[in-house]
């Protein structure tokens, strides 16, 4: 099976997207291939986080670390920012929990420096999937992209 298989993308989509740079292939002996982690950054991408939890069923928590891994959150807001986070959902064709999640990942690169002496899982929630040392901004600059 391909990445393009994989990501539901046509071998065309995805030469698009690796031209464009938006997806990063390497090159081996076998020819252009895109890294797990590049994968499984597409993929968080590409389909919300409930949805591939779903999909892995009782796989997740041996494929996704718990630092990732969804939790139930309950806040209470002004109406306003209720109202907002449910536009930008509708607006974006998502859910407000995939909105809010986003948000929450740019506060979390944000701050990452200061709050990853507290929460040393920290490190680990904005890395994954990547292990190289510039995961940090990888998962900053994905952040920032997704909030344009």
């Amino acid at each position: 099976m391909t990445a393009a298989d994989l990501l539901g993308f046509t071998l065309k989509e995805l030469k698009r997207e690796i031209e464009d740079g938006a997806i990063v292939a390497v090159w081996t002996a076998l020819g252009e291939r895109m890294t797990r982690e590049e994968l499984v950054a597409v993929a968080m991408q590409t389909w919300e986080q409930s949805v591939i939890e779903a999909a892995l069923g009782k796989d997740a928590p041996s494929v996704l670390p718990e630092a990732i891994r969804l939790v139930e959150l309950r806040a209470r807001v002004p109406r306003y920012q209720r109202d907002v986070l449910r536009a930008l959902a509708r607006r974006e064709g998502t859910s407000v929990d995939a909105v809010l999640t986003r948000e929450l990942e740019g506060v979390a690169c944000a701050y990452a420096e200061e709050l990853v002496v507290e929460m040393p899982e920290l490190a680990d929630g904005l890395s994954w999937p990547e292990t190289d040392l510039g995961a940090d901004l990888r998962v900053a600059r994905r952040a920032q992209a997704s909030r344009e």
